[in-house]
Formats: structure tokens, C-alpha cells, sequence
């Protein structure tokens, strides 16, 4: 079975293909050349996976996966949220929106830092209803960046149970845990339930 996984974030897309069985084959975006960015006018994960879903849907002809995820920062009452690829504004880089978040954070106890990862998946063009899954990490905010791996908030995001952050796990050791997994996994359990894959 061919499916669109609706992002041009390579992270993402990386981890659908290590995860997904390989007799589904995962397209992109850009094997399929569709280059039109749909906006997030969405107010929740779900309302933004749905939107990107159905509009790459129709654009592809073929069952396609749209997945919205984000920060939460217990402290920043829920930032950057939503809005966590774009936080700050569009004209900063992944680096400046860690460096935002540390600025906010910075006066900040230990003990008021929580954060959490949260993943929501739609899948449009696989059954007659849409299908969604959802995925969560707790953890929180550390002082400073740390690691070279993943991407996004990695560096500052330290998982529940672990002394180190996301960046500084292995791929291995990040897929065990990441709030992604967690949403592909229940993802692929529906769509084995319902006998599609």
C-alpha cells in the first residue's frame, strides 16, 4: 500500500519510515511534487492534522497521513503549543526558538519546568471516517542545550526517568519513548484492527 506522509520535515518522515512495515510504502511531499504549504488555521493538534489530511488527500488521490505535534510548557501556560514550529515567528531557526524558550525559562526552579511532547496523527483516504491516533511524553525543561541528535526542541527536552535530554539519545533510544512512536504505533495497531494494512 502507497501512502503520502504529509510533511517536508526529513525528522518526521524518518521516523514514519523506520517505523512503518516495509511493505507500506511511505511517499513524501516531494516524491509526489506536490509543493503547496497549507496553512495551520487549526486551534488544536487535532483540528491542524485533520486540515493538512484532507487537503493533501484530495491533492494525491491516495490515503495520507498528516501528523501536527508540538511542546506544551506547563510554566509558559501551554507554549509554544500549537505554534511550536513557528514560535517566535516564522523567521526563526530551530536554534532560536530553543534559545526563546531557555530566555523564558531562565529564572525558572527546577521544579516548575515540566513539559510535555505531544504527537496527534490523522490519517484521511484510509476508511470513510478520518482516523486518529495521539501520542505523549512527559519530561521537562532543561538549563541548557545538550545533544546533536534529533531536532526541534530536542536539545532542552529531557524525558521523565532520564538524566539526559532527547538530543544526546540515540535514535534507538528516542524511538522507544518518543511521543511520535507512541501515536504511529496506536496509528498502524487501527489500521492492522481494521484490517487495512
Amino acid at each position: 500500500m502507497k501512502i503520502l506522509v504529509a510533511t517536508t520535515n526529513l525528522g518526521k518522515i524518518n521516523e514514519f519510515k523506520d517505523i512503518f512495515p516495509k511493505k507500506s510504502k511511505i511517499l513524501t511531499l516531494s516524491d509526489l511534487s506536490i509543493n503547496k504549504d497549507i496553512e495551520e488555521t487549526g486551534k488544536t493538534f487535532h483540528q491542524n492534522a485533520l486540515l493538512k489530511a484532507m487537503e493533501y488527500n484530495k491533492l494525491s488521490n491516495m490515503p495520507t497521513i498528516s501528523e501536527d505535534s508540538g511542546l506544551e510548557i506547563s510554566y509558559l501556560n501551554g507554549e509554544p503549543g500549537i505554534y511550536s514550529a513557528r514560535y517566535g515567528g516564522e523567521s526563526l531557526s530551530d536554534q532560536d526558538r530553543v534559545d526563546l524558550v531557555l530566555e523564558k525559562l531562565s529564572d525558572v526552579p527546577d521544579d516548575r519546568r515540566q513539559a510535555r511532547f505531544i504527537s496527534v496523527i490523522c490519517g484521511v483516504g484510509f476508511k470513510y471516517e478520518p482516523i486518529y491516533s495521539e501520542g505523549y511524553i512527559d519530561g521537562y525543561i532543561a538549563k541548557n542545550k545538550e545533544g546533536n541528535n534529533g531536532f526541534g526542541y530536542d536539545p532542552i527536552f529531557i524525558p521523565v526517568g532520564s538524566e539526559k535530554t532527547a538530543a544526546k539519545m540515540t535514535k534507538e533510544e528516542k524511538n522507544m519513548i518518543s511521543h511520535r512512536r507512541k501515536s504511529i504505533d496506536k496509528f498502524l495497531k487501527i489500521l492492522r484492527r481494521d484490517k487495512i494494512i
